[in-house]
């Protein structure tokens, strides 16, 4: 099925995902004619777009129109339709939408999601129908994928896992009409995780009896193509973290996975990323700030426990950017995080002395679609804890959290210092246009 996804928007530009479908196996090479309209302009684009690509390709769009203030929002029109080497329609198209983003600070709303592990073309409806009827009520501007879009090893596979499987994985997981509706009419962005490589990935590790470069290295094409394109790459398109901002609002997405090591150097990030994580933390000091790791960086879990931020393995660097955090007196963060497949609202409290203590916030989405809701194991988490440390004390605490063992999605809004988040159940698929049951909210006040 021929596909269009909206990526990165800014200010005045964005990046229009394609993916073709041609006729015949003799065919090499496709043209994606993408159309940009809105009252103001209207754009016309030709992509080539190539076999061994998987006739895949991304068109960034520059100098569009901005939405000015809270009283003006454009919206721009995208179609594309694909055509062969002599320009002839081949029948394929694709249609979709996206606001650009304001020059001024202005209300953010967003979605937070993560694990989409699909058994079946149902699970894949179901999701994208609800995800498309809270997008209707909610308007948010853009979702975030914290990771596992797609679930390479899972099912368990009889032959050697290789390249072809996982673009197959990401195909299946996007071709419904439902798929197409959702994605073609909010940006999103994508972070890395282990099910995307194989499961509890890093570098120094072996599975099923292939070092971790063996799956790095068939993974990493279809990644790059699928999700990373779409992303922004301030950082160049070999780093798999990135950062942009909306209106007010930093954002920094890590890549926890592809520089993971659980022995010898023990890391979770490299000293690069770490370094450039700080100087973007410096950077927007005044800034609400949030930071999307597709593994908890404030929660703990009993099980699984090698995987997170909290672990013995990655404690030495999760204190690191917390000595950071106190000795800089940053605030207004927001960490946003997938993979624990619940729903939970955590804080982290940095003592400092006889000064207020800073708190940063960490928001957990459920997993949006999963096999079985025990793995959700949502009385694992540890709902208190305090670590002291050289010239570090903080306490963990979880400040709310959703008893029911649904799939979710959360829906996140921030306006005047005030964050707002809802936790939907993706459980039930619902009629038109009407949102699923909320399993969780609550608000968070920035001083």
């Amino acid at each position: 099925m021929s596909q269009l996804i909206i990526g990165h928007v800014s200010e005045n530009s964005t990046k229009i995902w394609v993916r073709g479908v041609a006729n015949n196996e003799s065919t090499v090479a496709l043209t994606a004619h993408i159309t940009l309209k809105s009252d103001f302009q209207n754009i016309t684009q030709n992509l080539t777009i190539y076999k061994h690509d998987n006739f895949i390709g991304v068109f960034e769009f520059t100098d569009l129109n901005p939405a000015d203030s809270g009283f003006f929002r454009v919206m721009y029109m995208v179609e594309v339709v694909f055509k062969d080497i002599a320009r002839v329609p081949i029948g394929g198209y694709g249609r979709g939408s996206f606001n650009t983003v304001p020059r001024v600070n202005y209300p953010v709303n967003f979605l937070l999601a993560s694990n989409f592990l699909q058994r079946n073309t149902d699970d894949a409806k179901r999701v994208f129908k609800n995800l498309s009827n809270i997008r209707k009520v909610d308007r948010p501007s853009f979702i975030i994928n914290a990771g596992n879009q797609i679930y390479i090893d899972a099912p368990s596979q009889k032959t050697p896992i290789q390249a072809d499987l996982y673009k197959r994985k990401y195909n299946e997981a996007w071709k419904t009409r439902e798929a197409s509706e959702f994605l073609g009419r909010i940006a999103n962005y994508s972070a890395i995780n282990d099910h995307e490589l194989y499961f509890k990935y890093a570098n120094d590790t072996e599975y099923d009896f292939k070092p971790a470069s063996y799956y790095l290295m068939e993974a990493l094409p279809a990644y790059q193509s699928y999700q990373h394109l779409k992303n922004p790459h301030p950082y160049g398109i070999k780093k798999l973290y990135y950062n942009y901002n909306y209106a007010g609002n930093a954002f920094f997405v890590m890549d926890v996975r592809t520089e993971r090591y659980q022995f010898g150097k023990r890391q979770m990030i490299g000293s690069e990323q770490m370094e450039d994580f700080k100087n973007w933390l410096l950077g927007n000091k005044d800034l609400p700030k949030f930071v999307v790791t597709a593994v908890p960086f404030a929660a703990i879990k009993e099980t699984y426990f090698s995987e997170y931020w909290s672990s013995e393995t990655y404690l030495k660097q999760k204190e690191e950017i917390l000595h950071f955090i106190k000795v800089n007196s940053i605030g207004k963060l927001v960490f946003l995080t997938g993979q624990g497949n619940a729903s939970l609202h955590s804080t982290i409290t940095i003592k400092k002395g006889n000064e207020e203590p800073l708190v940063i916030h960490e928001l957990m989405c459920g997993a949006l679609s999963h096999y079985e809701a025990a793995f959700c194991n949502y009385d694992d988490f540890v709902w208190q804890q305090r670590n002291r440390a050289a010239d570090l004390d903080y306490e963990h605490k979880i400040q709310s959290g959703s008893g029911e063992k649904d799939p979710a999605v959360m829906s996140v809004s921030f306006e005047n210092g005030v964050l707002n988040y809802k936790a939907y159940s993706t459980r039930h698929i619902m009629d038109e246009d009407e949102v699923p049951p909320i399993i969780l909210s609550g608000s968070i006040k920035f001083n």
